[in-house]
Formats: structure tokens, C-alpha cells, sequence
């Protein structure tokens, strides 16, 4: 029987059907968003706007980022407000998962903090090889130095090296930013003040600065960066399936090749190491 005879009710039945699969079909032809909380030496170093591209061509999806600091880019995940985190600070990813808010943590790359100051160097800190006594150094002179003070990867390993030296910086000069690493870089070029910061940023920045690298190279500044899922189970409204996209992403192969050469053509160096392991989760 053909079309023009089916009852009026069918024909509409039909209709409707045929507008509900195409608009079905359109959605899903639609990428779908994924929210990233990462770091802001991921956008101040360019590394970002390197790789966002390559996986929204690769998958279709669109990558929405927030950059901030380590601690509040785990809070904004914590809030449900992103489905992926991508942050430098060990202690504070364990503690994220072990809270249960995050899942399949993987290693992604590795760089290097450094202490930079004003090349008159008043704390005469050029070429030590700690960095707690170039620290150190740096108090018993009450030379001054910029913080960032925002809770950031940066900040928590800063503290960290603080309390090894067993000084409690004080002001007037130990400066407390809550700011993010550029705008702490450029108070620190300003001011003639040391800070402790990591080498991406500084390198693409550094002909803005008058600034010099003045201490690297000791274990304790090794700077490693993991990506987290986070847990849909935990919170409600994350999209888990972007979330292990960017993942297997971020550690595949291809995207190891890209952090490997990354800054290799414009600074003469890489600026980021990608880790041997990227593929174990956790």
C-alpha cells in the first residue's frame, strides 16, 4: 500500500519519527565539550594552544579550559566544574583521588622549576647547586622575592623548599602575590626580586624580563605534570568519555612527539620531557 493511503495518524507518526532520528543525528554530529582544569604554565608557555587543536580535529570535541593554579584548578574539579584536570602537584593529585574524585591518573611529562633574580644577584645565589641554600641565601640577605602564593603547583613546591630551609619568609621582603607565574615574573623584573618559577614560562617570556636563571639543575625542582579524569560517580554532569579521550590523548604516542619537540625550533631546546610510563594509569 503506498504512502498516500496509510490513516492521517500513521503518516504523522511517521513523520515525527523521521525528525526525531535526524535531530538525534545532528546531535550526535555535534562535538561535545570537554571541560579541562589545568595549569596556567600550560597556556603562559604555549604548550596549550599547541595540542587543543590537534585533539578537537582528532575527536571532535571542543576543549573548554580554565587555567589557574594547581589548587584551585582541583577545586573547580571538586565543584564538578570540569572533567578533567591537568596539574603539577603530586601531593595534591593523591590526595584528589584518594578523596575519590578522580580516576586513571597518568603521567604526562616532566620540566624543571629554576630561581631566576636580577643579574646584580645580591644574594649571590648564581651557580649554587641547592636550591634550599640558595634559599637560604636569599633570607639571610633579605634579598627580595616574589611568591605567588595562589596555591599552585608552583607555590606548593615552593613551600616545600621553605621548610627545608627552616625560614619562615616574612615581609617586607618576601612578597606574597596570589598572582599567576607571568604576572609574579614580571613584579619579580620590576621589583630586581628572585622567584621561583618554572623554565616554559620563563623561556617564552624571558625577552619581557629582566631576568636571569640563576639556580637549576638540583632534584628537588623536577616538575611533573599528570592528567586525572574526573569521577562521574563522585559528581554528577561530567562527561567521563571526553574526559578519557583527552587522556588517551595527552599519552598517546603521537601527542608524546609533539611535547618532545615543542619549543625545540623557537628556543633551541625542548621545554617539556614526555614521561617514559605516560601509559600507566592509576
Amino acid at each position: 500500500m503506498g504512502q498516500c493511503c496509510w490513516p492521517r495518524r500513521h503518516w504523522l507518526a511517521a513523520s515525527a519519527l523521521s525528525l526525531l532520528l535526524l535531530g538525534c543525528r545532528a546531535a550526535s554530529d555535534k562535538p561535545s565539550v570537554v571541560r579541562l582544569a589545568t595549569s596556567s604554565s600550560l597556556r603562559d608557555s604555549g604548550l596549550y594552544a599547541a595540542l587543543a587543536p590537534v585533539f578537537e580535529r582528532e575527536t571532535k570535541q571542543t576543549l573548554q579550559p580554565s587555567f589557574s593554579g594547581t589548587g584551585e584548578a582541583l577545586a573547580l574539579a571538586r565543584a564538578g566544574q570540569a572533567d578533567v584536570v591537568w596539574v603539577h602537584s603530586r601531593a595534591a593529585e593523591d590526595t584528589f583521588v584518594s578523596e575519590g574524585y578522580g580516576l586513571n591518573r597518568r603521567d604526562v611529562m616532566h620540566s624543571e622549576y629554576v630561581i631566576v633574580g636580577p643579574a646584580a644577584d645580591p644574594a649571590q645565589i648564581k651557580g649554587l647547586e641547592s636550591s634550599v641554600d640558595a634559599l637560604t641565601q636569599i633570607a639571610r640577605g633579605r634579598a627580595a622575592f616574589a611568591s605567588r602564593g595562589d596555591d599552585s603547583g608552583n607555590h606548593a613546591r615552593e613551600r616545600d623548599l621553605w621548610r627545608l630551609t627552616g625560614v619562615e619568609p616574612t615581609e617586607p621582603w618576601y612578597t606574597v602575590l596570589h598572582a599567576g607565574m607571568l604576572p609574579t615574573l614580571q613584579h619579580a623584573s620590576e621589583r630586581g626580586a628572585y622567584a621561583l618559577t618554572d623554565v616554559a614560562t620563563f623561556v617564552v617570556n624571558q625577552q619581557r624580563l629582566q631576568l636571569e636563571v640563576l639556580v637549576r639543575g638540583d632534584a628537588r625542582l623536577e616538575n611533573r605534570y599528570a592528567v586525572i579524569a574526573v569521577n562521574p560517580a563522585k559528581l554528577g554532569g561530567v562527561n567521563y568519555e571526553g574526559a578519557m579521550a583527552f587522556i588517551d590523548f595527552v599519552t598517546s604516542d603521537a601527542t608524546r612527539t609533539l611535547i618532545s619537540d615543542f619549543g625545540r625550533s623557537a628556543y633551541g631546546t625542548s621545554l617539556f620531557i614526555p614521561s617514559r610510563e605516560a601509559a600507566g594509569a592509576e
